[in-house]
């Protein structure tokens, strides 16, 4: 038997013209969301949240709503997709519930919201993710049916447990053997000259395992780039990205990136993508590649207690890596699936 909503109110929010007020209360809300998920790290401080809901990029489609129950926000879900010619059946779904206000519906209320905008777009898929640090959030994707796509680690790196010999050795090494190689780095924005270079090995991401995912390449342009960084940067962030260039010919060969917000969290660093085209392999120039940012890190970014990244559990050569420099895993998350048309059953047989 359907559990009685009368309590409560869905409301269709138009992201980019929140209020101040709304924006608050919106970061209110998902800070107690996230200190259910991440009670380790801090609440996001409403100056950054205020910034990046001002800056979002115009490619990203962002479809919002809320419950209320006596005026309190209890719940959002969410739709978002890009406008880009790729994946143009994807919608990444997000549904959040206060923990006291489960098992009553509401999560059911909002994603019926969501697949209506979904499907009204011409999207045929939803994707979404669950840690396990909030079983609720499986077990719903379970019970509507969905299917697991991808599983990964959010992986730690204690900077206590960095062997610093073991750093200074890869960087030591790898002109020898990379011979034939440079390295370039680069802090902040992508320069002009660098960016279509730069954009166009990050392709070299989709050749990372996928697992299930019914998910196209992506091809990011210059535009939506830009877009990125100004959203990134405008809230503090602060990037290191260093390149291997093959010599003889100019291309960028591989690339690593680093993420950094000390507005945010002093203590977190962010590993970023890592990629060698497959032409280039075989020479090391992934360890080479992070060790150096990571030798950077304990030089200059003092205050990082540890660094977090996000890998698919099929990407053994990553985590062969990862692994040999310390990193761990922290928790997992699951990928999830369903055809649209699939959650369109489920809500209409309940």
């Amino acid at each position: 038997m359907r559990t009685s909503l009368s309590d409560v109110v869905i409301e269709v929010i138009d992201v980019r013209a929140l209020t101040d007020a709304e924006i608050a209360e919106a970061n209110d809300f998902n800070n107690a969301c996230r200190a259910e998920s991440h009670p380790e790290d801090p609440p996001t401080p409403l100056d950054i949240a205020m910034t990046a809901m001002r800056a979002i990029p115009e490619h990203v489609v962002i479809n919002e709503f809320w419950a209320r129950s006596d005026g309190r926000l209890i719940g959002s879900g969410q739709a978002v997709w890009f406008t880009a010619e790729e994946n143009a059946h994807l919608a990444q779904v997000g549904l959040n519930v206060l923990a006291e206000h489960r098992r009553r519906g509401i999560a059911t209320e909002l994603l019926s919201r969501v697949v209506e905008v979904v499907d009204r777009a011409g999207r045929t898929m939803l994707m979404g993710t669950s840690t396990e640090r909030v079983p609720d959030g499986g077990a719903f994707a379970e019970r509507v049916g969905a299917e697991v796509a991808i599983r990964t680690h959010t992986n730690r790196l204690l900077l206590s447990d960095v062997d610093p010999e073991m750093i200074d050795r890869w960087v030591a090494e790898g002109p020898g053997r990379a011979p034939g190689y440079s390295l370039v780095t680069i802090d902040g924005a992508y320069p002009d000259d660098l960016i279509e270079a730069i954009l166009d090995l990050g392709e070299v991401m989709n050749t990372a395992p996928r697992d299930d995912l019914d998910m196209e390449d992506w091809h990011v342009t210059v535009e939506e780039a830009r877009a990125g960084e100004a959203q990134f940067f405008a809230v503090g962030g602060e990037r290191w990205y260093i390149a291997a260039r093959h010599d003889a010919s100019g291309v960028l060969a591989g690339f690593t990136e680093l993420f950094y917000n000390r507005r945010e969290d002093a203590r977190i660093g962010w590993q970023g993508g890592t990629g060698v085209r497959p032409e280039h392999r075989g020479h090391a120039l992934g360890k080479w590649l992070k060790a150096a940012n990571l030798r950077r890190v304990l030089d200059e970014w003092t205050d990082i207690v540890e660094i977090r990244t996000g890998n698919s559990d099929s990407n053994d050569a990553m985590l062969g890596i990862n692994k040999a420099l310390g990193f761990k895993p922290y928790y997992s998350e699951t990928g999830w699936q369903i055809p649209v048309a699939k959650v369109k059953a489920y809500l209409d047989a309940r």
